[in-house]
């Protein structure tokens, strides 16, 4: 089964899924989780790392052939393959 990616309109951001957590479990419970530890120092850690991500598109650009091409014991083989019972 493969994975899919699909967005929930109920919870369109994670805001959202933050919002309805907050109302659904005991507030301590919420608090830990949400807070982070040490004066929150991990969550902006965190948050300035994934900020600092830039996806950029590579349109219309050349791109080598793909190979699928693979060796095993110094043998090459033209694709990968399975030994199954």
């Amino acid at each position: 089964m493969g994975a899919t990616s699909e967005i929930n309109s109920k919870y369109p951001s994670i805001n959202d899924l933050r919002e309805k957590a907050k109302k659904r479990i005991p507030r301590f419970a919420f608090e830990y989780l949400d807070g982070g530890c040490n004066d929150e120092v991990n969550m902006h850690k965190n948050n300035s790392d994934l900020h600092q991500i830039e996806l950029v598109p590579r349109y219309l650009r050349e791109h080598k052939p793909i190979s699928l091409e693979t060796k095993l014991f110094g043998k090459t083989y033209s694709a990968p393959f399975g030994i199954s019972p």
